[in-house]
């Protein structure tokens, strides 16, 4: 292997790092906090809303908190509290579930289009 083979090859290697950037630099997704009640939807907001916000659940008010594109759920009525004891949740694969109040907060992601077929 010669000096230009080497060139060669380190020069292939650093235009394929060069072509990767843009996939790791993609735009933050926007997400939407979405709560359902009896798998009814009574309540959409963007993550940037920051707030406080209420819903009736079946067992009364469920309290739910938007802050730095996180959401938790802080006062409901049940048993143990182990929705409001769930803390932030910003991944939209980790939903709040309240069985007793049948409510549940989940974050909605919609990822980037690469292309469109017509």
């Amino acid at each position: 292997m010669t000096k230009a083979d080497r060139i060669l090859i380190c020069l292939i290697m650093l235009a394929s790092l060069v072509c990767l950037v843009p996939l790791f630099l993609n735009q933050k997704q926007k997400g939407q906090v979405v709560v359902q009640v009896q798998n009814e939807e009574v309540l959409r907001l963007d993550l940037t809303q920051e707030g406080i916000y209420s819903v009736e659940g079946t067992l009364g008010k469920v309290v739910i908190e938007i802050k730095d594109e996180k959401v938790r759920v802080t006062q409901e009525n049940s048993p143990q509290h182990l929705c409001s004891k769930q803390g932030f949740v910003s991944s939209a694969n980790q939903p709040i579930v309240c069985l007793p109040n049948e409510t549940v907060v989940q974050i909605e992601k919609k990822e980037q289009e690469d292309t469109m077929i017509q």
